[in-house]
């Protein structure tokens, strides 16, 4: 949600448009990764990584895409490593009266 709310506005449409929400890559992926660090989210989790999906790939939809290592209890002695899993959101902002 935080990277959804890192818009600008966009530019008018006509005389009596609304403005548009308008969101670039660089600042979803910024917004995803201060809130993460301000969370204390990287000290928490194992190896967790903001993945290359991130971003917005039509200036209107957040992706953040996570990846994190998990260490089961029962397979950690065979992956020292973990195992790495990944989660995917996206989010949209709209502006409303």
């Amino acid at each position: 949600m935080a990277a959804a709310d890192s818009f600008t506005l966009g530019q008018l449409e006509t005389a009596g448009g609304s403005p548009t929400a308008v969101l670039t890559g660089a600042r979803v992926r910024g917004a995803a990764v201060e809130f993460l660090d301000r969370s204390s989210a990287f000290a928490r989790f194992s190896g967790l990584a903001v993945g290359p999906g991130t971003g917005s790939p039509d200036g209107a939809t957040a992706v953040v895409v996570l990846s994190a290592a998990v260490h089961p209890p029962v397979v950690s002695f065979l992956d020292p490593d973990g195992i790495r899993i990944e989660a995917s959101s996206t989010a949209r902002s709209r502006l409303t009266r």
